[in-house]
């Protein structure tokens, strides 16, 4: 969902799943009159109940905002327990019939969730539409092939097709993650940083803290490569890598932009950003290392972003740039230093 490629599908997955839902309450409100569907005041209340529900879970998929992991989990969660709650007090060939609701949920489970909850929504299904089948069989209303023949049915429908469904989306998941990675390092690509940066801005926009963007280049790496080979080359630039993201694992994004340049975005509270800064270049070279080398580091400080955060995009875009100014100015000192200005 976060994956530049599918948010224009954001609102219309959300419709989908809020007539699913609404789906789910018309079929409630038809078993209700219908001589398959739950009788007695108890059991009717309950569906009544839950029928409540799933009209107020469809507005929240219609009207709220993206709804997040825990958001998806509680869904499926309501899905299941909520639709099974309802078909054990049908008859036992209505419940099987309406068993095949349960691929709605599978749906879900299949693009939102992990493959763990959706293996076990799966193991769900096949115990809940089995024991409706045993049902079925035991009960005199109809024959024992038809609720056989039904049972096989639904039971391939709601668990084949999500499972297969699961196989093919994940594959694409990881063509797309793979398109945001740089393939040497494993760090985030030009085009995965955008994302990410975004996301960080939005995770910390009501913190107060300010925003800095790194720009890092390795001094005199041709050198590196003339006289160790280029093999030698990328297992600097891996380390690097390696000792970047470790800096930066809880507040930052890490990108490599180029050869041996790399993008940092951070936040950080402003009486502390410096000292963030200042650690790269001691983080980096190491004396002891089998290849020491020096970088030279540009840093842009959005010390203000309150009033920037609608254009995230746009806003790292300059700060990146003026990063990279400031880097050549550093580099054109001597390298083995930092420059830095507040945007």
């Amino acid at each position: 969902m976060r994956h530049r490629s599918t948010r224009a599908l954001q609102r219309p997955a959300q419709n989908v799943f809020g007539a699913a839902t609404l789906l789910f309450a018309v079929a409630s409100i038809l078993m209700l009159f219908s001589a398959h569907g739950p009788q007695g005041f108890g059991s009717q209340a309950w569906v009544g109940l839950v029928l409540l529900v799933q009209i107020a879970v469809a507005l929240r998929w219609f009207f709220g905002p993206l709804p997040t992991r825990r958001d998806f989990i509680a869904f499926a969660i309501f899905g299941d327990l909520g639709l099974s709650s309802v078909l054990v007090l049908y008859e036992p060939f209505g419940a099987l019939i309406g068993c095949s609701l349960f691929a709605m949920t599978g749906a879900l489970c299949t693009y939102f969730l992990s493959q763990r909850l959706l293996i076990a929504h799966l193991l769900w299904c096949a115990a809940f539409i089995g024991f409706t089948t045993i049902r079925g069989c035991f009960d005199s209303t109809e024959d024992v092939a038809s609720v056989l023949a039904a049972g096989l049915v639904v039971l391939a429908a709601v668990t084949g097709v999500p499972l297969l469904a699961h196989i093919a989306w994940t594959a694409i998941g990881r063509d797309a993650r793979r398109s945001l990675v740089d393939p040497l390092t494993g760090l985030l690509n030009r085009r995965g940083l955008e994302d990410a940066a975004v996301e960080l801005l939005a995770r910390v926009r009501h913190r107060g803290h300010c925003v800095v963007v790194l720009v890092i280049d390795i001094d005199r790496f041709k050198q590196v490569n003339d006289h160790y080979g280029h093999d030698s080359g990328d297992e600097v630039i891996v380390l690097i890598s390696d000792r970047l993201a470790a800096l930066f694992e809880r507040n930052g994004v890490v990108a490599r932009t180029g050869g041996e340049e790399f993008v940092v975005v951070f936040t950080s509270p402003i009486d502390s950003v410096h000292h963030r800064i200042g650690e790269v270049g001691h983080t980096l070279h190491r004396p002891d290392d089998r290849i020491p080398v020096t970088v030279s580091v540009g840093a842009s400080i959005i010390s203000q972003p309150a009033d920037l955060w609608d254009a995230a995009p746009t806003i790292v875009t300059r700060a990146t740039r003026a990063a990279d100014s400031l880097m050549y100015r550093a580099k054109y000192d001597g390298g083995n230093r930092t420059a830095s200005s507040h945007l």
